[in-house]
């Protein structure tokens, strides 16, 4: 497995796809000379593969196909052929076939993509590349094998060791990849935190203190249900949502702000979120209000509809 050929690495910038970069990085070798950028499955239109430097060997690291626009990624790919690059690698757990259909075909690839919806399949980029790896009876270092299990625990949400570097560094700027960036080529070569990303912790210290004060501040609504407001909080919502999951509610109620873009500037909203997969929260909210978005486990309301959301969701619990 020729990891020395590749010379671009576009990724996710979750904390799989960061940790599975640096664990890439680190099989390439010279992590700082490698490109380096970060996308998500649903922003890869905004990537111009002709302002790359000519004939890039590229690895796609943790990067969905869009399940809800399959066209977004295909023309990702037609762009980087016309450009004169060519993917090499896709270490990547969402869907086999999905990639093979854009990709036309598979044969070739350093590392091929799998589907973590089969049989013993990977949950994450992270095993995709350590079982790559296993395959090819190539042995890594124990820095190497490090990322790749803290990539693949930080899937599961769990974040220790080098995941809980990465997930504290990155959730106080969640939209700043040039951190993902640094921290990437930095775990590539390096264990320990430096300066820089010590400053990035302690910036999330402040958020798990504000965490801290909603939690203090809840609200028992009842049959299991658990309010609380977030206004005027930086916060990281996964693992707010994962505490108050795990403390026993079954539902959640946020109050928050959220971007209304016909208003142009921020609203109060109410989100109900979920971690029962047998929910479809957003199908029982619709039913009583119409104009609730958000996916099955979290719906979205404004402030004038959450008594009747909350009616429907008792109802629907009971």
């Amino acid at each position: 497995m020729n990891f020395k050929a590749i010379t671009k690495i576009v990724a996710t910038g979750s904390v799989d796809g960061v940790l599975t970069s640096a664990a890439l990085l680190r099989l390439i070798g010279n992590a700082n000379e490698v490109g380096l950028e970060f996308a998500q499955a649903f922003t890869v239109d905004r990537i111009n593969p002709a302002a790359w430097a000519p004939g890039q060997k590229v690895a796609l690291v943790d990067l969905a196909v869009n399940n809800r626009d399959e066209s977004m990624t295909v023309a990702f790919v037609a762009r980087l052929k016309e450009a004169g690059h060519e993917v090499v690698a896709v270490c990547d757990e969402h869907n086999r076939e999905d990639w093979e259909r854009v990709l036309g075909t598979l044969e070739g690839l350093i590392v091929e993509p799998q589907s973590q919806t089969a049989e013993g399949g990977p949950g994450s980029s992270g095993e995709v590349l350590r079982r790559a790896l296993e395959a090819a009876g190539m042995e890594v270092d124990s820095h190497t094998s490090e990322l790749l299990s803290a990539a693949d625990a930080a899937d599961r949400m769990v974040f220790e060791g080098l995941g809980a570097l990465v997930n504290q560094s990155v959730k106080s700027a969640i939209a700043d990849d040039t951190r993902r960036v640094y921290l990437a080529r930095h775990l590539a070569e390096n264990q320990e935190a430096d300066s820089t990303i010590q400053g990035w912790i302690k910036e999330y210290e402040v958020i798990l203190a504000n965490h801290q004060e909603i939690l203090d501040a809840k609200s028992d609504l009842g049959d299991g249900i658990t309010r609380v407001n977030a206004i005027g909080h930086q916060v990281d919502m996964t693992t707010l949502m994962s505490t108050l999951y795990r403390s026993g509610a079954r539902v959640v109620a946020l109050e928050g702000e959220a971007f209304n873009k016909s208003l142009g500037r921020k609203t109060r909203q109410i989100s109900f979120g979920t971690a029962d997969k047998g929910l479809d929260l957003l199908a029982v909210v619709k039913a009583a209000v119409p104009s609730a978005s958000g996916f099955a486990q979290k719906a979205n309301v404004d402030p004038e509809h959450e008594e009747a959301a909350l009616a429907a969701i008792r109802a629907a619990i009971k």
